[in-house]
């Protein structure tokens, strides 16, 4: 199991030779992928080479070839990508290092001979009939040499990873009850604890925690007591792994039930990640550290060192950069919803969408509020509370907003260096609604509202977007509570840090007589911006 960006990736091979073509001196064409079907524990997985099937949007932006996937070890970059007559080609060029000049050497000695793909399923459909998942929408992430493939009699095989169970069951007895256990545990790299967690149900672990009774909830159980120790204390209520987060996609069966659904778990939207979905700051960039424990702090560098001419045998003057720590410590974030009727509640895959997607919704539109203005009662420092960020004035009672201040807005950002070509403007709907209705002198808008910049999400060549969490109650002299905000700044240098688990508590007594339950989440966070330099505001924009 390879990660790319936090997505877990699979891998399957297709041997150099044969298919293989030197169209340039350091180019090289192959086929990297087709239709055979490889081995996944109870069922045979196919990925389908349809146009509509295949994203190729990772490969042909650019993407590494790798030896035997490490990430630390480029040999080329992927030139194009496509397909043809149901399998996918790719013409890579060579890398300049001594290890891909060595890896290249032997590719064309034919000592190397094996091609890999990482990959991600995005959506499947299964025929159990035959136990086969065909993947109808996936996504390949890199491509790379490989030295061990695990079957060259058929020229495609998998990576050799320990095998569990040893012996795999039979595909023409399998039920829809094995498929989807087969599914959910397609990746056999896990570990024991990721597997059972990946299968780990909020509803019954909710259920056992009110009740104390968790004779039908051992595997919750078990996956309590994992966090409990990583934790290092006992839940009041339960710890949700992030996993356990993890969105569940639904794939239709071929079965002539028809309408049948099997809850298939995926790894890659863990519960940070299905955070990030809902927050603008991490869409805009923001760097997410999730899985901290104790307080960090991280080493900053506040000034570099400083070059000099020297005379002809002269010596060069010491100069050391100065450096600090940014730290970070966990502030505990909370949210509080009731349900009716949980003890009658089942486990469906439905039901846990519904509580994921109930608290999900609430955490995130607060950790996306701090964020951006954070500093309240109990709050982490947000972008605009952060001392030291760049600062665009309109006047003294605030004022309209205009092209020019937001350039203004910008170069208080470049200015210091901070100027990323992935930095972007943040703003709220009163403001976005301004700029898109200004015009010159002859009445023509400068900013096309029907699918100019804005419905582009680009303004002066960077990202602009839109979020109502951006304040738009602030104060400036007579204009009282109604200026809104507009931020430019290098997300990624804004942190948010997710300390622990994800606790939840019950409250099955205060609507004791309607049967519901209140169910409070828990959440340790903190929020630093690495370089105040790295963003500017502007406060005063009256609308």
């Amino acid at each position: 199991m390879e990660t790319i960006n936090e997505v877990t990736l699979q891998r399957r091979y297709l041997s150099l030779i044969d298919e293989t073509e030197e169209d340039q001196a350091d180019t090289l064409k192959f086929s990297f992928s087709s239709e055979k079907p490889v081995s996944r524990y109870a069922f045979d997985e196919v990925l389908d080479h349809s146009e509509a099937s295949v994203d190729m949007t990772r490969l042909n932006a650019g993407a590494p070839l790798l030896f035997n996937h490490n990430p630390d070890k480029p040999i080329g970059v992927v030139q194009r990508a496509w397909l043809d007559d149901r399998k996918g080609y790719a013409r890579i060029k060579w890398g300049t290092s001594q290890l891909a000049e060595e890896v290249r050497k032997d590719v064309e000695n034919g000592i190397l001979k094996s091609i890999s793909v990482g990959y991600r399923i995005n959506e499947t459909d299964t025929e159990e009939k035959y136990g086969i998942v065909r993947a109808t929408s996936w996504t390949p992430y890199e491509l790379s040499v490989v030295t061990i493939p695990a079957d060259h009699s058929i020229g495609i095989g998998r990576s050799l990873v320990e095998q569990k169970p040893e012996k795999q069951p039979k595909k023409e007895f399998l039920t829809q009850k094995t498929m989807s256990q087969a599914i959910s545990t397609i990746n056999d790299g896990w570990t024991e604890y990721e597997r059972e967690s990946s299968q780990f149900s909020i509803v019954r672990a909710l259920q056992a925690s009110v009740s104390g009774n968790w004779s039908n909830a051992g595997r919750e159980r078990e996956v309590q007591q994992e966090l409990a120790r990583l934790n290092g204390r006992e839940s009041q209520g339960i710890f949700v792994p992030e996993n356990g987060w993890a969105k569940r996609d639904y794939t239709k069966g071929s079965s002539t039930q028809g309408q049948k659904l099997i809850g298939t778990d995926h790894l890659a939207d863990r519960f940070v990640d299905v955070l990030r979905a809902r927050l603008v700051v991490a869409e805009m960039g923001a760097t997410m550290l999730p899985g901290l424990v104790s307080d960090v702090s991280i080493p900053r560098r506040t000034a570099g060192g400083t070059a000099y001419f020297v005379a002809e045998a002269g010596n060069v003057t010491e100069s050391t950069g100065t450096f600090d720590n940014i730290s970070m410590s966990p502030k505990v974030m909370g949210a509080f919803s009731q349900f009716s009727y949980l003890m009658q509640l089942q486990a469906t895959p439905e039901i846990e969408e519904l509580i994921r997607q109930d608290f999900i919704a609430l955490l995130a539109q607060k950790l996306d509020q701090v964020a951006i203005n954070g500093g309240g009662s109990n709050e982490p420092n947000g972008i605009l509370q952060t001392s030291g960020i760049g600062s665009v004035v309109i006047g003294t009672n605030g004022g309209a907003i205009t092209l020019d201040k937001m350039l203004d807005l910008k170069q208080t950002v470049a200015v210091d260096n901070a100027d990323l070509p992935t930095a972007g403007f943040l703003t709220n709907t009163k403001v976005e609604n301004a700029l898109s209705k200004l015009k010159d002198g002859n009445s023509q808008y400068l900013l096309s509202p029907y699918g100019g910049e804005i419905g582009q999400q680009q303004l002066a060549n960077r990202t602009f977007m839109v979020s109502n969490n951006v304040p738009s109650n602030l104060t400036k002299g007579s204009s009282s509570g109604v200026c809104s905000a507009a931020i430019y700044g290098n997300f990624s240098d804004l942190l948010i840090g997710m300390f622990g688990s994800l606790e939840l508590l019950v409250d099955p007594y205060t609507q004791f007589q309607s049967g519901g339950v209140g169910i409070r989440a828990l959440q340790g966070v903190d929020i630093a911006v690495r370089h105040a330099e790295s963003f500017g505001a502007i406060l005063d924009i009256t609308t």
